[in-house]
C-alpha cells in the first residue's frame, strides 16, 4: 500500500465516534484485515458465529462504485436476513494519495463475457469495511459466499458492473427458485408506510458534505439491493451505512454525496426520496409476482431507464401508486418478452398505459376502438405514415389487453375477443388503405357486366372462432367475386389487382416477432401455390365434392368468418362453405388420425407439446369440428366458427352428453391457458413444450397459472391430456345414424 501502512488510532479517526464504539478487538480484526487490501482487486472476508442461526460478517475490499450493492445482492442470495449492519469508507492512506493505477489481469476471476477488461494494478485510493450481523435458519456455505465476494470484486475492479449485476441476479433467479420461500412472499396487506427523514447537516467528520437519509419501514428482503443500485444510477455515493432491524422493522441511514464528494442538491434529494418510497413499495409486492426475482430485475431497470431520461417528478409520482405497482409487479414477473418488446423498446408511448389504470379496468368498446384507430390514420401526412400509426396502434393495444389478461383483470373469453376485435379494427383499417392506393393507381375493380367488384376477408382458425391468446397469428383467406378490370388509367384485371391488395394487406401489418399477430394465408386453395386472393367461382369449384380441396381443408372451414369487406359477398362465401363442408359426405376417420399421428411426430416440440403432442389442444379442436361436420349436415344450428361455441352448441342439441360437454370445455380452457402460459414467458409462439418438470421454468410456469405448487400442475396436465388423447374412441358412437 502507498505511503505509510494505516493505523489503528488512523482509521479510528477518520471512522468516526460510531465506529471508535467497537470492541478493540475487534477493530485491531479490521487494521489486519485493511492492511491485506494491496489491490483494486482483493477482498477480505470472514464469518464468525455469535449465536445460534446468527452470524458477524467481516468484508474489507477495495472500494468501487456498486460494491455495497454487489455485497447486499450477494446477502439476498444467500438468503441472509441482516438485522445490523455498519458500512464504512475511508482513504487508503492518509492523504488519499496513491499512485496511477497500471493495467493487469486479476488470476482467479473467472470472466464472464470474451475479452474482459484486466482489473488495474496499483493500491486502492479508497477502502471498504462493513460488518453486518445476519441470521439464517441454515448455515451458509462460507466458502461459496467468500469465492463469490471475490468474483464480483474482480469483476467490479475491472469496470464491469454490468456483469457484476448480470452475475448477481442470475444467482438471484436460482436460488428463488430452490428456496422454500421466494425473495419475497405473496402478500395482498396493504402498502407498508415509508418514512424518508434526510438531514442536509452532516454529521461525519470526514465527509462534511454527505447528507444523512434514514428509511424506516417494515423489514423486506431484496430492498438493500436495489435502493443501493438505484443510488448508482443516481450518481449518488454512499460514504457510510447503519442498518437496523428489529422486531421486523426497519431503520436504514445513508449518508450520501455525490460521486465526485459534493452535497447533493434539493432537486436530486426530491428523486431519493421518491426513488426509496417506490422501491420500497414495489418489493412489498414482489410475492405476487410468478418470477420475484426477474420482476425484481426488470424494474430497476426500468427505475434506472427512467432515471438515466431524467423523467420529470409527474411520471415518478404517477407509480406512487399501489395499484400500479402492484400491476407492474405482475406484468415484469412473469414475461421477459414482454419487458423486452413493450417497456424498454417502447417505454415512452407505453408508460401511459401502466398509469392510466381506468382504460385498464375497463376496455373501448368496438367503436370506441375503431374511432381511435381511424382518428390515427386521420392525422397522418401519408400513406407510409399512417402504417407506421396502424401498427403502433396496434401494439399499445395489444399491450393494453395483454396486461389486462396477465393481471387477471379478465379472464380467456373476454381475452381472446378483446383480441378478435382488434385484429378486426386494424384489419378493416388496413384494407381500407390499401383500396384506396390502388384504387388512386389503377382505379376501381369492375366486373365483366361493369359493376363493382366487391372483396371478403374471411378468418380462419382461430381468429375466425374469436379464441385468440398470446401470440397467435392471424390466419386469413381473401375472395373477391370474380373476373373483370379496373377502370382507371392504369388498368389491369381484377386478379392483378386484388393480388396486389392481398399482398398490400400481409406487408402493412408488421409482426413484432414471428407468430404474433402475423397475417397468415397458407390455407387458401392451394396453399402457398395458390394466388393470395381467390374469385368466387373458384373458390366454388375447389371447395366442392369434385374439387381438389383434401380433408383437413374441409375441417378448417368449419372456422371460416367473414370479418372485413362486402357483407353480400360474405355471406355468398359462408353459402358455398356450408355446401362443401355441412354436405353429409362422411369424414374419413382413419386420415384424421394419420394427420395427427403426424403432426405429433413432425410439428411437436420437446417431449411433451401442449398443442400439437399425443393430448394437445389440437385434438379437441379436431374432434368438435369432425363432430360438427357429421352433425352439422342435418342440423344447422351446430355451425358455429368457436370450438367451445361449437362445444356448447352440440350439447344444447343433444348430441353430446352433459358431462362430455364439461369435460371438452375445462380440458379445451386449460390446454389453451397453458399454451398461453408458455409463450408470454418466451415470446415464443412455435416452442410450446413443457418445461421438465423438475426445473425452474416449470416452477415459474405453475406460478403464471396460479397453482400453488408444481406438482399441482403437472397432475391437471396429465389429466386433460389423458381425456385429449382417448377423444377419438368416442367420436364413432357420436356420430349421427346415416
Amino acid at each position: 500500500m502507498a505511503g505509510a501502512p494505516l493505523e489503528l488510532n488512523d482509521v479510528a479517526a477518520r471512522l468516526g465516534a460510531a465506529y471508535r464504539l467497537l470492541p478493540a478487538e475487534e477493530r485491531a480484526r479490521h487494521l489486519e484485515a485493511l492492511r491485506s487490501i494491496a489491490g483494486p482487486a482483493d477482498a477480505w472476508f470472514e464469518a464468525t458465529p455469535v449465536a445460534p442461526g446468527r452470524w458477524r460478517l467481516l468484508i474489507c475490499a477495495a472500494d468501487h462504485v456498486g460494491l455495497l450493492s454487489s455485497i447486499a445482492g450477494l446477502l439476498t442470495a444467500t438468503s441472509l436476513d441482516v438485522a445490523a449492519g455498519d458500512v464504512f469508507t475511508l482513504d487508503a492512506a492518509p492523504g488519499g494519495a496513491a499512485p496511477s493505477p497500471a493495467l493487469r489481469r486479476r488470476p482467479g476471476i473467472r470472466p464472464l463475457r470474451a475479452s474482459p477488461r484486466p482489473a488495474p494494478a496499483g493500491p486502492p485510493r479508497h477502502l471498504a469495511l462493513d460488518v453486518f450481523e445476519v441470521t439464517s435458519d441454515v448455515e451458509p456455505d462460507w466458502d461459496a459466499f467468500r469465492r463469490e465476494l471475490q468474483e464480483l470484486v474482480g469483476l467490479l475492479a475491472a469496470d464491469r458492473r454490468d456483469d457484476a449485476r448480470a452475475l448477481l441476479l442470475l444467482r438471484l433467479t436460482t436460488r428463488d427458485a430452490q428456496a422454500d420461500r421466494p425473495i419475497s412472499e405473496a402478500t395482498d396487506a396493504p402498502a407498508p408506510t415509508v418514512d424518508v427523514e434526510i438531514d442536509a447537516e452532516s454529521d461525519l467528520r470526514s465527509d462534511p458534505d454527505a447528507i444523512r437519509l434514514t428509511i424506516r419501514s417494515p423489514d423486506q428482503r431484496g430492498f438493500l439491493f436495489e435502493f443501493t443500485s438505484a443510488l448508482i444510477t443516481l450518481d449518488v455515493s454512499v460514504r457510510r451505512a447503519e442498518i437496523r432491524t428489529a422486531g421486523g422493522l426497519t431503520a436504514d441511514t445513508f449518508w450520501l454525496t455525490t460521486s465526485g464528494g459534493s452535497k447533493l442538491g434539493p432537486d436530486r434529494l426530491h428523486e431519493l426520496r421518491t426513488v426509496a418510497v417506490l422501491i420500497r413499495r414495489f418489493a412489498h409486492l414482489l410475492g405476487g409476482a410468478p418470477d420475484p426475482a426477474q420482476a425484481l430485475q426488470q424494474f430497476s431497470a426500468m427505475a434506472r431507464s427512467m432515471l438515466a431520461r431524467n423523467k420529470d417528478a409527474s411520471a415518478w409520482g404517477a407509480l406512487d401508486s399501489e395499484g400500479v405497482l402492484r400491476t407492474l409487479a405482475e406484468l415484469l414477473g412473469v414475461s421477459r418478452f414482454l419487458w423486452e418488446d413493450f417497456l424498454r423498446l417502447q417505454h415512452d408511448s407505453l408508460f401511459p398505459l401502466l398509469t392510466d389504470t381506468e382504460a385498464l379496468d375497463e376496455p373501448p368498446t368496438r367503436h370506441v376502438l375503431r374511432a381511435r384507430l381511424q382518428a390515427e390514420i386521420d392525422a397522418s401526412s401519408d400513406h407510409a405514415e399512417a402504417l407506421r400509426r396502424v401498427n403502433a396502434f396496434k401494439d399499445r393495444e395489444m399491450f393494453r389487453i395483454d396486461l389486462r389478461h396477465i393481471t387477471r383483470r379478465t379472464g380467456f373469453l373476454a381475452f381472446s375477443r378483446e383480441l378478435a376485435e382488434l385484429a378486426e379494427a386494424v384489419l378493416d383499417a388496413v384494407a381500407a388503405e390499401a383500396e384506396r392506393v390502388l384504387v388512386a393507381r389503377h382505379g376501381l375493380p369492375r366486373l365483366d357486366d361493369g359493376g363493382r367488384c366487391g372483396w371478403s376477408i374471411c378468418a380462419l382458425g382461430k381468429f375466425g372462432g374469436r379464441e385468440l391468446g398470446f401470440a397467435s397469428d392471424i390466419e386469413l383467406l381473401i375472395v373477391h367475386a370474380g373476373a373483370g378490370a379496373t377502370d382507371g388509367l392504369e388498368p389491369i384485371s381484377n386478379a392483378q389487382y386484388f393480388e396486389a391488395f392481398a399482398r398490400e394487406l400481409r406487408d402493412s401489418i408488421v409482426a413484432r416477432r414471428e407468430g404474433i399477430f402475423e397475417i397468415d394465408t397458407r390455407l387458401r386453395p392451394y396453399g402457398q401455390a395458390g394466388p393470395f386472393a381467390t374469385a368466387l367461382p373458384a373458390f366454388r369449384a375447389y371447395y366442392s365434392a369434385d374439387g381438389e380441396a383434401q380433408q383437413f381443408e374441409r375441417m378448417a372451414l368449419v372456422r371460416l368468418r367473414p370479418v372485413a369487406g362486402d357483407e353480400a359477398l360474405g355471406q355468398a362465401v359462408i353459402e358455398a362453405r356450408d355446401a362443401f363442408v355441412y354436405s353429409g359426405a362422411p369424414l374419413d376417420l382413419q386420415d384424421i388420425a394419420h394427420l395427427r399421428s403426424r403432426q405429433a411426430s413432425e410439428l411437436a416440440t420437446g417431449d411433451l407439446d401442449a398443442k400439437y403432442g399425443a393430448g394437445g389442444v389440437v385434438d379437441i379442436e379436431y374432434f368438435v369440428q369432425a363432430l360438427q361436420i357429421e352433425v352439422g349436415a342435418i342440423d344447422p344450428t351446430v355451425r358455429a366458427a368457436g370450438t367451445l361455441e361449437g362445444c356448447e352448441l352440440l350439447r344444447r342439441g343433444g348430441w353430446i352428453p352433459e358431462l362430455l360437454a364439461a369435460k371438452l370445455q375445462d380440458a379445451y380452457l386449460f390446454l389453451r391457458q397453458l399454451i398461453d402460459g408458455l409463450r408470454v414467458v418466451r415470446g415464443n409462439a412455435k416452442d410450446l413444450a413443457v418445461p421438465d418438470r423438475e426445473s425452474r421454468e416449470f416452477a415459474y410456469l405453475a406460478r403464471r397459472l396460479y397453482f400453488e405448487r408444481p406438482e399441482d400442475l403437472a397432475r391437471a396436465i396429465d389429466v386433460r391430456m389423458a381425456f385429449a388423447r382417448g377423444l377419438w374412441d368416442l367420436l364413432e358412437e357420436l356420430r349421427p345414424p346415416r
